[in-house]
């Protein structure tokens, strides 16, 4: 929720009462989509950190950050050592202004859009973020017009009809999250009357309630929210009076999470591939320990060539000897003709030898790799309950895992996507280009996920990832992944687009096609409009 309006309203309130007054002493960036901004006043120094990655932005005020010696950038030397006025926050909008004495910073929440632009009292502008011009212009003529408080802003609720409250909170209150309307219809029924007075008591409690860092420990979930919500499931919860306390031990709390998960993942995989691996050594293993052995075998011919050395002739590939092992029977037995007698008795000789000594082996390494599936079975038993990243890399050292061992997974090709998700539910990923198009199909996409593109113009390939096959998709899900798709190519300012769409299992990439081009086996076509549609929100990965 750090990206939600009202919290963003209480960060502005909270910021005036920690840092007005500061002067800016520096303002850098030494992290992708990150900006500091260096403050101090007096003895005291604070940091304002500014993420504008649209998956997760954010706005936080920090009491230390260490600034490296070489790759760091400066930004914005206009407004070094103006002091910062106060912070303020747009009432329709998620638009933070920071007023200084000859300046104005602008921090936005707007999807691709998040950026931080200073505004000069020449009326001279500068982003952050590298921004076209004219979309540049145009967002600063629309922030200047914008009304900025530093109060609560409680929204006038008797706006919504309540015959149709819950779809119409967003329409006519676009700042009221998904995840407020998630407790409110936790807290009330659609049938009760009561929505308007329970979703303005919902409001209040962002504003002055504690809140709560919830974790849930068995899927590495992390949420912030009010104490007095209760949407998520959690095993660990943490409360805080101040919000900024509460994002700073969040935003730590989660790239925690986030490196102990990749680490574990990166162990896990590797154990499950020794497993495997080590599993098929052992049928083979326990194959040769079981099949019955040649020794004894080899050994008697060897005998009987012996008793008959005087019998082989030079150039004979074949000899029949009476067999003393078996009484009244004869044996034939194959030659070599380019050895001498002598030559082919050691050689059968040396086979019993052989097979002796490999059969001794197999047993003993059949014992050594039967331990070392006992050991993979506890290490993966074992890791479950490990919590701490520094006993992960001990692990990982001890295993002689090293980060470039993994190969990457589905899970990890998704961060080269666009990444979308609808109604709060479904993940669609999008590619970026011919060679991302291909990615997306042939190594990222299940065979019972969705597979969507424009027809007969150039874009994207779009998929929608399918959880559980058994649970049907909506066809209104389908038609929002189709309008992704027809918006994502060439057919972007068309009213309708017409979208192929079926499963990955009918598309095919033939040896030779060209990059992003493939072949559809069957097909069904849904006519759409080109928009990131309504419920669809556009996330990615810190």
């Amino acid at each position: 929720m750090i990206k939600n309006y009202f919290f963003l309203n209480r960060f502005v309130i909270e910021a005036n009462q920690i840092i007005s007054d500061f002067k800016v002493k520096n303002i850098f960036s030494q992290e992708k989509d990150k900006l500091i901004i260096e403050c101090e006043k007096d003895d005291t120094t604070k940091f304002i950190e500014l993420y504008v990655n649209p998956g997760q932005p954010h706005i936080n005020i920090r009491t230390n950050y260490t600034r490296a010696k070489k790759n760091s950038v400066d930004f914005f030397n206009t407004v070094y050592k103006q002091r910062i006025n106060s912070f303020a926050i747009a009432n329709d909008d998620r638009i933070i202004k920071l007023i200084l004495d000859d300046a104005l910073l602008y921090f936005t929440v707007r999807g691709k859009f998040t950026n931080v632009i200073a505004y000069y009292s020449d009326k001279n502008y500068e982003a952050f973020k590298k921004t076209d011009d004219e979309v540049l212009t145009e967002l600063m003529n629309e922030f200047q017009l914008k009304n900025y408080i530093n109060s609560f802003n409680f929204p006038d609720l008797s706006k919504i009809s309540d015959s149709d409250f819950f779809s119409g909170i967003k329409n006519i209150f676009p700042v009221i999250s998904n995840n407020i309307i998630k407790e409110l219809k936790r807290r009330v029924s659609e049938k009760e009357n009561n929505k308007s007075f329970v979703l303005n008591q919902i409001i209040k409690e962002i504003f002055d309630a504690d809140i709560s860092v919830c974790i849930n420990e068995r899927t590495g979930e992390i949420h912030i929210e009010p104490d007095t919500f209760d949407i998520f499931e959690c095993t660990k919860v943490k409360s805080f009076q101040s919000l900024i306390d509460a994002q700073s031990y969040f935003l730590s709390k989660k790239k925690y999470l986030s490196e102990k998960k990749r680490l574990f993942k990166i162990i896990y995989k590797h154990i499950n591939r020794e497993l495997k691996r080590t599993a098929n050594k052992l049928n083979n293993l326990n194959a040769v320990v079981n099949r019955e052995s040649n020794e004894e075998k080899y050994q008697q011919i060897g005998n009987l060539l012996l008793i008959n050395l005087d019998k082989i002739k030079s150039g004979m590939e074949l000899i029949e000897v009476e067999n003393i092992y078996s009484a009244g029977n004869k044996l034939k037995i194959k030659l070599n003709p380019k050895l001498p007698a002598k030559k082919n008795v050691d050689y059968y000789f040396d086979k019993a030898k052989s097979e002796k000594i490999n059969r001794e082996k197999s047993v003993q390494l059949l014992k050594k790799t039967k331990d070392k599936f006992n050991e993979l079975n506890n290490i993966e038993e074992k890791l479950i309950s490990i919590d701490e990243i520094k006993e992960l890399k001990e692990l990982m050292k001890k295993m002689k895992i090293k980060d470039r061992d993994i190969t990457e997974s589905r899970d990890d090709l998704r961060l080269k996507f666009k990444h979308y998700l609808i109604d709060d539910k479904y993940n669609v990923y999008v590619g970026k280009d011919s060679k991302n198009n291909d990615l997306l199909t042939t190594r990222f996409a299940k065979q019972n996920d969705y597979w969507f593109h424009a027809r007969s113009v150039s874009g994207s390939h779009v998929v929608l990832r399918v959880e559980n096959t058994k649970e049907p998709v909506p066809k209104t899900v389908l038609k929002k992944a189709a309008a992704l798709a027809a918006y994502h190519s060439k057919a972007k300012t068309a009213g309708l687009a017409p979208v192929s769409f079926t499963l990955k299992k009918y598309v095919i990439k033939k040896k030779g096609f060209p990059a992003g081009t493939v072949h559809l086996l069957k097909e069904d076509t849904l006519l759409v409009k080109p928009e990131i549609p309504k419920g669809c929100e556009f996330v990615t990965e810190e």
